[in-house]
Order: structure tokens, then sequence, then C-alpha cells
């Protein structure tokens, strides 16, 4: 078992690890950083990890990026059970960290708007409790995979070796940024896509067919929903179009959230920046094979030939039982 209490995270290791120039909100995103650590290694230290897999933009700072990604304030997990349904995941989850105390971090749950928080206190808080929104997703279309989490100069404080995490495959977890940029323009999506592409050595491993595949799979099932079994992926909104077109032109520097923007790194990028950027990076989605372009359409009545592309996804997951 590891033992938290051997950490010894001061004030000076902390400012290190603060983002430059960030100021108030940086120190609070590097506390959060920090303790989602301790929680994650305490979480699959003792087995709760090896049925959920990390996704978002926490699974790419902490798993691909380090240091060069941004702070992501979520826990976003997807879980690899077919047979667990996400709320009993999730109050499995709840009930293990509510009153958790992990060496100079304690955790609490609240929940508000059927949404569920992460409460954190520290003696770097000032009083205040920071939160960390948590949240599951049902189960992963690809094998997930297992990753360290990259070295940072703060973990030779932490008094304990970080475990490898459970984690989305790269082009699942890029897809669904993707398709919510199909009907939002989030900043930290954009700026995920775009790190991920600019960085040649992780752009060198990303199959772009899969990920064109898995796009426009992702926008049907969210406007349409589909079912696994037990499983149920629910549909996220209206049924949408993907228009490659329209989704690599069509976005306005006004869409996105300059608030958010400017939580992303020092110095904040532009809107403008980010989705030329974001143009030139993501161009190939332009390329659809005839079967991507019929079910971009995102027609009800395709339901057969989307069974059929999300049963020949490599590793065959979903092979029988989809309806």
């Amino acid at each position: 078992m590891i033992q938290f209490d051997r950490a010894n995270i001061t004030e000076g290791y902390l400012a290190r690890h603060i983002s430059v120039g960030s100021g108030a909100p940086g120190r609070e995103a590097a506390i959060i950083d920090i303790a989602q650590d301790f929680l994650l290694s305490y979480l699959e230290d003792i087995g709760k990890m090896e049925h959920v897999a990390l996704k978002g933009g926490t699974a790419i700072r902490k798993l691909y990026a380090g240091r060069e990604g941004r702070f992501s304030l979520d826990l976003d997990f997807s879980i690899d059970d077919s047979i667990t349904d996400s709320s009993e995941r999730t109050l499995d989850f709840i009930s293990e960290i509510d009153g958790l105390q992990l060496g100079p971090f304690s955790y609490s749950i609240s929940e508000r708007r059927n949404k569920w928080y992460i409460g954190l206190t520290s003696p770097f808080n000032d009083g205040d409790i920071f939160k960390t929104k948590l949240d599951f997703a049902s189960y992963p279309w690809l094998e997930p995979a297992v990753k360290p989490i990259v070295a940072l100069p703060i973990h030779k404080q932490y008094g304990f070796e970080l475990p490898h995490i459970h984690t989305l495959c790269l082009e699942e977890n890029m897809a669904e940024k993707i398709a919510r940029l199909n009907r939002t323009s989030t900043a930290r999506d954009i700026y995920d896509l775009n790190w991920l592409f600019e960085t040649k050595t992780i752009a060198a491993t990303i199959d772009k067919n899969l990920l064109k595949r898995l796009v426009v799979l992702k926008i049907w099932v969210d406007s349409h929903g589909m079912h696994y079994g037990s499983i149920f992926w629910r549909p996220a909104h209206s049924p949408s179009v993907f228009e490659p077109e329209r989704w690599l032109n069509e976005r306005k520097p006004q869409d996105v959230d300059t608030e958010d923007i400017g939580a992303l790194a020092v110095p904040a990028p532009t809107a403008e920046d980010m989705i030329k950027r974001l143009k030139t990076n993501y161009g190939f989605l332009a390329e659809l094979d005839e079967l991507e372009q019929t079910i971009a359409k995102s027609n009800q009545k395709d339901r057969s030939l989307v069974i059929q592309a999300l049963s020949e996804l490599p590793g065959n997951r979903l092979g029988k039982g989809l309806y």
C-alpha cells in the first residue's frame, strides 16, 4: 500500500509547479493537479481503476503532455465494464472518496444539478475548498491503454512512486473532443487537439483513418443513442450532422469562450490563432470515405450501418449485442 504521509510538499515546491505569471488561478490549478495525482494513485492502489479509464484533458496532461499541457480541473472516466452501470460505479467512487485523507489533502463530495464534485482542502488552500468535477461515461469502444504519468519535478516530493493509469485510447479521447466541437467551440478542446497534432512525437502515433471513423460514429451515437447489452449511450443532443468543411471553416473567434482561453496557458493564445491552427492540423477530417460520408449525415435510418461499423472497430469490443 502507498504511504501518503511521506509527502514533502512545501510552499517552495508548490511555487515551482505553478505556471509562471498565472496568478491565483494558476496556484489553484497546481494544487488541484497534485491532489489529483494523490487520488488517482490511491484509487489505482486499491484496485478501483481496474474497470475505469481516465479520459479528457486530465488524461492528456498527465499521461502525454506533462508540463507542456494545460492544467485540467475535471476527472472524467469511461467505465470499462459491460455490466456495471454508470450510477453504480459513480456511487462506488463517491463512497470511497468522501472523507478521504491522503497526505496533506482532504477530499469531500458534493452534488449540484445532478453533477458530482470533489472538494479539496489542504494547508495550501488558504481556507478555500477547491472543486474538481467527477464524471463517468459508458463503456469505451476501443481497448483502454495503460500509461505512466509523465514525470514532473514535483513528483519527487510525493514520497511514493506514481502508478501506471488506465486511460481511454488516444484516438477515442480525441474523437470525443472533436464530436463536442461539432456543436460548440470550447477553448480547452481546441487547445488540446492542437497540442496533440503539433507535438510531433505524439502526432506520429495517431491513426488518422481510425480517428475519422470514430468521429463520425461518436457524432451519430451522440445524436441517436445506442445500446450494447445493458449499456446505453444516451443521445447527448438533437441530431448533429458532421460537415467537415463547416467544422473547419465556419468557427468564429467570438464563439470561443474568452474566459476559458485565459485558463489554458501563459501567455494565453488568441481565439483567432487557435482556430487557424485547428483548421491546419485537422484538414484531413474532410477526407471521409463513402461509408463515413453516409454516417456523417446522421440519419436514424442508417443505424444498421453504424452498428456494423462499430462492430468492426479494432479489437472487436462491440462485436455482438449492439442495437
